[in-house]
């Protein structure tokens, strides 16, 4: 058994061998294969390089996002107390106690002169600043 199988892959072997030597056209089929393949691929860049690359493709539309704020500043000599509270770390309490110093100082001279404002230290001065004035 090992011997027959033996001689089938030597014939086997053998009739691929003189195949391989007397069909040249086996290898040019192939190879003709093979340049049709890369001339396709040639046509295909060339017609990729007409139509893609002449095309304008146009810039995209950049939305960008309101930076400045164009709301007027909360007046704090006629700012009623809902206003107050638009600002930021200004709670109701703290609206009130500013109307209240309002009232008690004949209006505000300067908006630094928030922090005499109890609950209002330098750094909620800070935030809000911007946001407020006296006019």
């Amino acid at each position: 058994m090992i011997q027959f199988l033996a001689l089938f892959f030597v014939v086997g072997t053998a009739i691929h061998l003189i195949r391989e030597k007397t069909d040249p056209d086996d290898k040019l089929k192939i190879s003709g294969k093979f340049s049709e393949a890369s001339d396709f691929m040639a046509r295909a860049e060339k017609v990729d390089s007409v139509y893609f690359s002449d095309r304008q493709t146009p810039e995209p539309e950049v939305i960008l996002p309101q930076t400045v704020s164009m709301k007027q500043k909360i007046n704090l000599n006629l700012a009623t107390i809902e206003e107050l509270m638009r600002l930021p770390k200004i709670g109701e309490v703290t609206a009130q106690r500013i109307i209240d110093y309002r009232t008690s100082h004949n209006g505000f001279t300067s908006v630094e002169e928030l922090v005499n404002v109890k609950g209002i230290g330098e750094k909620t001065l800070e935030r809000i600043k911007n946001e407020v004035s006296i006019e």
